[in-house]
């Protein structure tokens, strides 16, 4: 299956917030130890009340959990809870953990059926319960034409789900089986082990039907099942959250809940919000944002300790990669996909992403930190700088002379991509090969690279895990199924035994003999050499002086929104 839900964005500008991750331990409903440590654990506590304020470039705002394509620990949990959740933390793996449910799920035929009780005594903001059923109609919502998009892993796992177009027709989808108020079974197309992570995925919050009345504005003020309850909404200005009287910190395993108060201010000017949390006066001093810094607020900031000590730096990020299209006469020798390997300057690219401490970490593997299976190997191994004798060898033994290649990239994101671009053609022309530069607009470039006849030879891109699984990197830019439609493989790289493997560790139950088998798959890929593996990039988030418990984990590669307290 593939994740055509988004197109990852280059974050070479730094990519601050715009999702992010969650994962604690619940403190209690009392007052907790404060903690001034940025860097704290995931599973400290932090201190009970003040308000939180929330600066976010998207006008856009909303809790409407059908189409929503962030990750299942954002802002968005706020307000909503699934069967499953995320915990994280600053120094070792993010875990999954239940959140709705007793435990992550069990399978007793391979990972096609899939098993969860809900906890006892739930109940949404408004009083009633939350059962089982309230879970199974929010994800039918999810189908429904209007809410296109989103995380749609499910849409296909799910028997029955390429051919159901949601509840709102009076019809349900039968894979999913509610066998009583606290017990629901999903019934899948295929074996699928990672299906206790697809469950913590925004679509599979609950959502009570009678209150689904108008769908198109549900988001806007939903029945709550988190901590928070939206008690005002002005659209594309402001939201406002308050307690969830109805929550009991001792159910869940994923949210602090230590503001009294949330308000999330919507559609401001990027370079604005980092100035303002750079400034950090009046309550932008309890603010975290989604908004990007630039190369020149990073000198700023770091400048100034009053300044740099408020700014969380990932260790891990988005796996940026140079993609060779295999299809095409000039890369169908391995030998030749093997030099340019050779020959790519990575350490000048990682320049261009703002070096080391903020661009990201030069690697050579598929899968990134904090992907479990992810090991440092290096089958092509140029130094940093690139080899440029060896990659000479190579060409010279596939008895290639004079290649001339063609390069697309897109030219709407930042000046970035095209310095990218720019240091690649040098590279390659230091071992003779020739590169045309083609920019194109982000929807034409997509449109090229998604098609299964594209005409292009080499693209550079950039992709980002929905959960911590090698199924979430590998198969969608590996698989066959992915070229073209849509799909993610912009190498049109095709193997069988490949596709084996993935099918495999796919269906693969056991998750720690799982990551060994995706260990295994992207060594295999490598040594057929589609890509050229650059960069893991950094992520970096700037918060207020009086935010407590905020930090980067390896993955994901967001600041922590569900765990953070305010330092009254």
């Amino acid at each position: 299956m593939a994740n055509r839900s988004r197109r990852v964005v280059p974050v070479g500008l730094a990519l601050v917030l715009a999702l992010t991750v969650a994962g604690c331990n619940a403190n209690s409903s009392g007052d907790s130890t404060e903690t001034k440590d940025k860097n704290t654990s995931a599973m400290e506590s932090v201190p009970q009340g003040g308000t939180l304020h929330y600066l976010s470039r998207r006008a856009t705002e909303t809790f409407e959990t059908a189409n929503a394509q962030m990750v299942p620990t954002s802002r968005l949990r706020w307000v909503h809870r699934g069967l499953t959740s995320w915990q994280t933390f600053p120094d070792k793996d993010t875990v999954l953990v239940p959140d709705l449910a007793t435990d992550t799920g069990t399978t007793d035929d391979g990972g096609r059926t899939w098993t969860f009780a809900l906890q006892e005594g739930l109940k949404f903001s408004d009083g009633s319960p939350i059962t089982a059923q309230d879970v199974k109609y929010g994800i039918e919502r999810s189908f429904a034409p209007m809410f296109q998009g989103g995380l749609g892993y499910h849409k296909t796992l799910l028997e029955g789900g390429t051919d159901y177009d949601g509840p709102y027709d009076g019809k349900e989808l039968d894979s999913i089986e509610v066998v009583d108020d606290h017990k629901i079974v999903f019934h899948l197309s295929r074996p699928f082990g990672n299906w206790p992570w697809i469950v913590s995925m925004p679509a599979f919050a609950p959502v009570p039907k009678a209150a689904d009345t108008e769908p198109e504005t549900y988001g806007e003020n939903p029945v709550a099942s988190g901590p928070y309850m939206v008690t005002s909404f002005s659209k594309g200005t402001q939201a406002v959250l308050e307690r969830n009287p109805n929550w009991s910190a001792d159910t869940d395993q994923a949210r602090l809940a230590g503001p009294d108060k949330i308000v999330l201010d919507m559609g401001l000017n990027n370079d604005t919000i980092v100035q303002r949390l750079i400034d950090d006066k009046g309550d932008d001093q309890s603010a975290i944002s989604n908004a990007l810094i630039s190369p020149s607020q990073f000198q700023r900031i770091e400048s100034d300790p009053s300044i740099s000590e408020r700014m969380a730096n990932g260790p891990s990020g988005y796996f940026r990669y140079l993609a060779m299209n295999v299809k095409r006469p000039g890369l169908s020798d391995v030998r030749v996909r093997q030099a340019i390997n050779y020959a790519i300057n990575k350490a000048e690219i990682q320049s261009v992403y703002g070096g080391p401490k903020f661009g990201g970490q030069i690697t050579s593997s598929i899968m990134t930190e904090g992907i479990p299976g992810a090991t440092d190997y290096n089958l092509y191994d140029g130094g940093d700088t690139g080899d440029v004798e060896k990659a000479k060898e190579l060409l010279a033994d596939a008895g290639v002379s004079n290649l001339k290649l063609s390069l697309t990239y897109p030219t709407d994101v930042s000046a970035i991509e095209e310095k990218e671009a720019q240091s690649i053609k040098n590279s390659l022309a230091q071992v003779g090969i020739d590169v045309e530069l083609k920019g194109l607009d982000g929807s034409t470039w997509y449109e090229l690279i998604s098609s299964a006849d594209g005409d292009y030879d080499l693209t550079t891109s950039g992709w980002g895990a929905d959960f911590p699984s090698g199924m979430s990197t590998i198969q969608p830019l590996f698989a066959s199924s992915e070229i073209g439609d849509g799909g993610g493989n912009a190498s049109q790289y095709s193997n069988p035994d490949v596709d084996a493997a993935i099918d495999a560790a796919i269906s693969e139950p056991d998750l720690d003999k799982a990551a060994e088998m995706w260990a295994a798959i992207d060594q295999q890929i490598m040594e057929d050499a589609p890509i050229v593996p650059i960069l893991v990039q950094r992520t970096q988030a700037l918060a207020g002086s009086k935010i407590l418990n905020y930090f980067m984990p390896a993955y994901p590669p967001f600041a922590n929104e569900l765990v953070v307290g305010v330092d009254r």
